[in-house]
């Protein structure tokens, strides 16, 4: 009968296994039904007042429902700005296509083509205004690098500016219309959300707002400190920077195959010329225009930034994610080496207690409470610790979990591929990656096997259940882990055979 000792060691190994399938879906839960907290600044108070707009004057409202998904966009002029293109059209002055080249996304979805809501819009509040400026006909032309919108109908006049520096553009808007202006950001990029957050995203002080669609109650405003506004999905953003005094957010219905579903579109307060960012989540872009914090970190951005930032680093000199990937690897090996050393002696000590342990508990087996008592005093003649093995595991949970992250957000890894895989940022098409992976799970296992023959069962269940769990993770992930398993087995292999054997003679 084994000792207490022994059981309880098996538990808490079962259970370490357990914990860390856990924690790799823990994301998926904690963003999809927990929202962040309201940002406090400063002295504690919220500075972004959030309200309800149903009864105040002025407030913009996108005319659904009337004549707007009548008003089929006819025509189009298509202009080349760098690394995006885009498609204006005369009626309304709005952008009704927008690809960013370099990934070949466009961030204008069906749903704001099936409802005519476009990027662009103006807005007062007062809907005879607003039909003009939205369905009234634009003088469009391009001079170098900047775009001209001009409407002019009797008294009312208005100008959009779009100037265009790199890799986003500066907006201005210019005209007589004694009202507040309010430009439409338009509904979130729609692309597979991978469990990120989806919808409207608010920068307020120090802090960033990320709303969850659900939490929206019709139509409601945000007033504070704001420096950017938008809307934005896992890999893709748009919206505007600035200086903003107010930002509306409008939940609304449509239907979809008989279905009714909801969407959120953003409109911010127009004083001073705005910076419009629409485009990849690109960290070298972001990181120019003071918005590196609009990638999702999530709630644990105490580990995930920094590891971001120690990749991105090691990317930008190597110029591939894979050399990141195992570079960051090596560098965690290194550092835990202490704890694999101590782990791996002292899972050679076990074997060598093996014979021992076995005649022990043949000799007890009707004597429980006395074979736990020889076993501890066999380990600490042996000076051995049964849970010494599980210390590894445990420090890389948080490692790995933020790593998880990380390749999760990272929208430069949709580029980068490895052999049959064309991208590092979705699951291998073949799955031979997770396959490899459990081998050298199997593997590592095999070289370093316990001196219990139920516990090595346990490890090679849990390789094979690793291998179906990682083969839908991004193939970033599963080459980090594989990578890990390598270099174990080679540290193992430096440890028994190379390092003790010196030391003995």
């Amino acid at each position: 009968m084994p000792d207490k000792k022994e059981a309880e060691a098996k538990r808490i190994l079962i259970a370490m296994i357990v914990v860390g399938i856990l924690i790799l879906i823990f994301d998926y839960f904690f963003i999809k039904f927990i929202p962040e907290p309201p940002p406090h600044i400063g002295d504690g108070t919220i500075k972004a007042e959030q309200k309800k707009e149903e009864k105040e004057e002025g407030i913009p409202t996108l005319m659904l429902g009337t004549t707007r998904e009548k008003q089929e966009v006819s025509e189009k002029l298509t202009y080349d700005f760098g690394s995006f293109s885009l498609d204006v059209t005369p009626k309304g002055g709005r952008i009704v296509r927008f690809i960013d080249k370099k990934f070949g996304f466009d961030l204008i979805t069906d749903i704001e083509r099936k409802l005519n809501v476009f990027p662009l819009e103006i807005y007062t509040g007062d809907p005879s205004i607003d039909q003009q400026l939205n369905f009234g006909v634009y003088k469009i032309k391009k001079e170098g690098n900047k775009l001209l919108m001009i409407y002019e109908e009797k008294d009312l006049k208005l100008i959009k500016e779009l100037e265009f520096k790199d890799f986003y553009f500066v907006l201005r808007i210019n005209s007589n219309i004694g009202k507040r202006l309010y430009v439409l950001v338009g509904t979130y990029p729609y692309e597979k959300s991978f469990y990120t957050h989806e919808g409207p995203v608010i920068g307020i002080g120090d802090s960033i707002l990320r709303i969850d669609i659900d939490e929206i109650q019709g139509k409601q405003s945000y007033e504070g400190d704001i420096f950017f506004a938008g809307e934005e999905s896992r890999y893709f953003f748009k919206g505007l920077k600035g200086k903003i005094a107010k930002v509306i957010i409008d939940k609304i219905s449509y239907s979809e195959a008989g279905e009714e579903k909801y969407t959120t579109f953003t409109y911010v307060s127009y004083t001073e010329p705005l910076i419009l960012y629409m485009g990849a989540k690109y960290y070298s872009r972001l990181r120019e225009v003071n918005l590196g914090d609009l990638l999702d970190y999530g709630m644990l951005k105490i580990f995930v930034k920094p590891l971001f930032l120690f990749m991105y680093w090691v990317f930008e000199y190597t110029g591939s994610w894979i050399v990141s990937i195992v570079f960051l690897t090596l560098i965690l090996r290194i550092i835990f080496f202490p704890l694999n050393y101590k782990s791996t002696t002292s899972m050679m000590k076990f074997q060598e207690l093996a014979p021992k342990m076995e005649k022990l508990r043949k000799k007890y087996k009707n004597d429980p409470v006395k074979l736990q008592q020889e076993m501890m005093k066999l380990y600490s003649e042996a000076g051995v610790n049964p849970m010494s093995g599980c210390l590894p595991i445990l420090v890389q949970i948080p490692i790995f979990f933020a790593l998880y992250k990380v390749l999760i957000i990272t929208v430069d890894l949709k580029l980068s591929g490895l052999l049959w895989i064309p991208s590092l940022a979705d699951k291998d098409p073949f799955y031979l990656l997770p396959v490899i992976m459990g081998l050298t799970m199997i593997l590592q296992q095999k070289l370093m096997p316990s001196p219990d023959p139920k516990q090595n069962l346990i490890m090679y269940i849990s390789a094979v259940a690793f291998t179906f769990l990682f083969a839908s993770f991004p193939s970033g992930l599963v080459l980090y882990w594989t990578v890990n398993n390598i270099l174990s087995i080679a540290q193992n292999y430096l440890i028994k055979n190379v390092i003790l054997k010196r030391k003995k003679h």
